[in-house]
């Protein structure tokens, strides 16, 4: 078997480097190491997870009427996710009293940072599993009777 002049007198432990040297096997390998790692995060390979819904104020009126809600969207709340007795994460309310927060996961309690005032938020905790997108809509109690 003849030689490439360029490969000429270069060997490996007995291979010539046209053996060793393939490029398109170790551009694959390449490949494949950039995608392993890429595919986790630093925390260990675990994947957030993602927490969204809405807010409604429960009751919004003194008095219930028929065909007219008696819960409304809460614009502007702050919802602030616990755990360890450390704030993990933050998230403000839309005008829609829509919300969208990304956390690790894990079981969180769940407090109303602002306004002050908030009797109480139910649910009070929630659990986030790594890697899923989760609705969960808060209810807060304005205390209205």
């Amino acid at each position: 078997m003849e030689r490439p002049a360029r490969w000429a007198g270069l060997s490996l432990r007995g291979y010539t480097l046209a053996v060793v040297a393939r490029p398109q096997v170790w551009g694959g390998v390449l490949a494949a190491c950039v995608l392993a790692a890429g595919s986790g995060t630093a925390a260990g390979g675990t994947r957030s997870a993602v927490l969204h819904g809405t807010v409604l104020l429960a009751p919004a009126t003194p008095v219930c009427m028929p065909r007219i809600p008696c819960m409304r969207p809460a614009p502007g709340v702050v919802l602030a996710f616990s755990r360890g007795g450390l704030v993990r994460g933050r998230v403000t309310t839309g005008a829609d009293g829509s919300y969208r927060v990304a956390l690790a996961p894990g079981a969180y309690s769940v407090r109303v940072a602002r306004p002050a005032g908030v009797r109480r938020l139910t649910p009070s905790s929630v659990t986030a599993a790594g890697g899923q997108v989760r609705r969960v809509t808060f209810y807060l109690d304005t205390g209205i009777r």
